[in-house]
């Protein structure tokens, strides 16, 4: 599932807590949902519109590949850094990975739609 609107967004960024990355920043807030929501974004920091779409579908990627291992029950919102545009795929997925240890909401096995 995604964050889309504003208000969700104001609201993560508001209650909950953040840890940062050299290639982004993640926000995280209990949402009681038994679901995990994430939403991503770029400011104009990261670049024009074309570096901002890229720095985005990077991010997309990483958290769609991660996702099986996210803790249920959390919103989560990642904003790209400039930084990110300079690296690949891979370097992507493992910054974001060391975010998630370090949110403590890394699972150590893939959590499956059943349990």
């Amino acid at each position: 599932m995604r964050l889309r609107r504003s208000a969700d967004f104001r609201q993560v960024w508001a209650g909950g807590r953040s840890w940062a990355h050299p290639l982004c920043i993640l926000w995280a807030l209990p949402n009681h949902l038994g679901t995990v929501r994430i939403g991503l974004t770029a400011s104009r920091k990261v670049g024009n519109a074309v570096a901002r779409n890229r720095a985005r579908r990077l991010l997309r990627e990483a958290a769609r590949r991660l996702y099986p291992r996210i803790v249920t029950g959390w919103d989560i919102v990642l904003v790209a850094r400039a930084s990110l545009l300079a690296v690949g795929e891979p370097q992507v997925e493992a910054g974001l990975e060391q975010l998630l240890h370090r949110a403590a909401l890394w699972s150590p096995r893939e959590i499956t739609e059943q349990e």
